[in-house]
């Protein structure tokens, strides 16, 4: 038996509506429907342009019509990752002149769109990067050396992270002006200035910002990120009408390429992406012109470093020894003398591990108080590479120490694995599982109205003892700090959303379940009082495979049932947005500490291998 784990369309339902009204061409074929549901969803919307993406829906559906009718991949096209600004003297918006944990995030986020698209289009979809280094290098004096050594790094960067949508090509090479990409630092700079000369004879162009309302908007971008010169309008001008020409020749490649840019625009011939995750780019700013920042909070912040008190930050540097990222100094990662690493996951929470050469350090030793304010800060909290004796007893004391253990009718420490004796509903099956945070169906009644009360606990602490599965079995924790920001008119405003609630049931087990519950969206985080996202993705019997599996309903109480059912599914497609949820690949002895209010979790279905967790619960 099969139990290959499909992904719902995570963006479909967020599009509903649109469609509808574009009356000038067919209605869309339903896979072309989904992928631009997607492309849609992705787009940054600059608060310096209209948005003005519904005239270009048209213009966009005959494009990816005609690619899905071919059944060919999604490509998309992005001008970008040129080289690190360059210093101004002593100031410094970036690390250093090669890529860090800025391009990391970017990276993963165009992987992250053209995999969304894979999750739904059997051909799949690939980001084209075209750097622009040929474009900009020598306006910019940045060497042909620098620009080399950056693209060759961030190549090898997207191959060590198994990124598998992303392919790499210079203008050269796009344009058929050379016959490859170069392999050497002699014969990039060979091409390089051939390609020049293409962009200033052939597709040369001047520039009108003010006719043009996205050349209009880069225009000002540049009036504060261009270096300072003498004359800085004429250094501005010779920017933009290069920046045209590189566009023309771009057009001039493939008319099926789905066009991104970095630049805020209004969305129509190119669409805007943010490559950082939502919420941490407040200032919109690029990996090659700023930072990735851990605030003393364990937040992130994409920052210009040459705008920080460098005296209230460390820089963490990689296995490589290369400037890596920032870290705000606080007692928060502070553990006692141990020498460890504090490093963001994409797109949520944040893994600990022992710093090259230091350690190995026992779990025993660790500070559960101090993991406990790391992981009401991030969540999930990822602890890996710490030993710890296998022990039901030491993984019970240090719970003990996190905070007061929840007890189930089972006891207080389960194991989770595949055993169908136990009824748990989908825990201790292989079968994918919904959404969810633990305990929504863990109740008691409250003594004057007599109604079940749901009492979920704070923290999940989970070991695990054995993760040999080939295929499948992740768990996915998608955080509410993520998806709250892309709550809006495609979905649902948070201020309606919190007016809402949700009604679930799912039937009792010896453990759980049995009381229908009315519970709200958005509710106050029971420590830190910030707006939590809290739901369960229904789940109908077809998609109950296990002898113990049961269906759970949701339904939203004074709104008709299409619509409560259009929104759960643009909630559901949230959850699963890459830019959302962590897709978490156990490795043998780690321990994650997660946020049981602040998150979700699901895991994936899995066929072989021995999968086991110790998982349990802590207020």
């Amino acid at each position: 038996m099969s139990f290959d784990f499909i992904l719902p369309n995570p963006f479909l339902s967020l599009f509903r509506g649109k469609m509808s009204s574009i009356t000038s061409i067919p209605a869309a074929d339903p896979q072309v429907s989904k992928i631009l549901s997607i492309i849609a969803a992705y787009r940054y919307r600059s608060e310096n342009v209209p948005d003005r993406f519904s005239t270009f829906i048209p213009q966009l559906e005959k494009q990816l019509d005609k690619v899905v009718a071919k059944g060919e991949p999604v490509e998309f096209i992005l001008p970008a990752f040129p080289f690190k600004a360059p210093a101004e003297g002593k100031k410094s918006k970036t690390l250093g002149q090669l890529p860090d944990k800025a391009e990391e995030i970017a990276l993963q986020t165009l992987d992250g769109l053209a995999d969304s698209i894979t999750d739904i289009y059997k051909p799949g979809a690939n980001v084209i990067i075209v750097s622009d280094a040929s474009v900009y290098g020598d306006l910019l004096q940045v060497s042909d050396a620098d620009a080399y050594e950056y693209q060759s790094e961030l190549r090898n960067l997207a191959s060590s992270l198994g990124l598998k949508h992303l392919k790499f090509v210079r203008a050269g090479t796009l344009a058929g002006t050379v016959s490859k990409d170069a392999q050497t630092l002699e014969q990039y700079s060979a091409q390089v200035r051939k390609t020049r000369r293409e962009l200033d004879t052939t597709f040369a162009e001047e520039v009108d910002a003010n006719r043009d309302e996205n050349i209009k908007a880069t225009s000002k971008h540049y009036d504060t990120a261009l270096p300072t010169k003498q004359d800085p309008a004429a250094f501005k001008a010779e920017m933009l009408k290069r920046g045209k020409a590189f566009a023309k020749l771009i057009e001039s490649t493939s008319s099926s390429y789905v066009r991104l840019s970095i630049h805020e625009s209004n969305n129509v011939g190119k669409i805007t992406l943010d490559l950082f995750t939502p919420g941490t780019n407040p200032d919109f700013v690029t990996p090659w012109h700023g930072a990735v920042a851990v605030m003393a909070d364990a937040s992130v912040r994409i920052v210009d470093a040459s705008k920080i008190d460098k005296n209230k930050f460390d820089t963490a540097t990689n296995a490589q020894g290369r400037p890596w990222l920032l870290r705000e100094k606080s007692d928060l990662f502070n553990w006692g003398g141990m020498k460890l690493d504090f490093e963001p996951l994409y797109p949520c929470g944040m893994i600990v591990k022992p710093r090259h050469g230091s350690g190995p350090y026992k779990f025993e030793d660790v500070d559960m108080q101090h993991v406990r304010r790391l992981a009401l800060s991030t969540a999930p909290l990822l602890l890996r590479g710490f030993s710890m004796e296998v022990q039901k007893e030491v993984f019970r004391a240090k719970a003990n120490e996190l905070g007061e253990i929840q007890m189930w009718p089972f006891g207080d420490i389960i194991e989770i694995r595949e055993n169908p004796g136990m009824n748990m509903n989908n825990v201790l099956t292989n079968e994918a599982m919904p959404f969810h945070y633990d305990g929504v169906f863990k109740t008691v009644k409250d003594e004057k109205t007599g109604e079940a009360i749901s009492v979920p606990p704070l923290f999940q602490m989970f070991r695990n003892r054995a993760a040999a599965q080939q295929v499948g079995g992740l768990t996915l924790f998608s955080s509410s700090r993520n998806m709250i920001p892309l709550l809006g008119p495609d979905t649902i405003p948070l201020a309606d959303l919190k007016k809402l609630k949700w009604k679930t049931f799912t039937a009792a087990n010896p453990q759980f379940g049995g009381s229908e519950l009315v519970l709200p969206f958005i509710a106050p985080h029971p420590e830190t009082g910030v707006d939590t996202f809290r739901f369960h993705e229904p789940w109908p019997a077809e998609k109950c495979i296990g002898a113990t599996s049961e269906p759970t309903i949701v339904e939203v109480p004074g709104m008709d049932a299409e619509k409560g059912e259009e929104l759960c599914e643009k909630l559901t497609g949230l959850m699963y947005d890459r830019r959302v949820t962590l897709r978490h690949q156990w490795c043998e002895g780690d321990f994650i500490f997660n946020d049981n209010a602040t998150t979700h979790h699901t895991r994936t279905a899995f066929e072989s291998g021995h999968r086991e967790l110790w998982r349990v619960h802590v207020n």
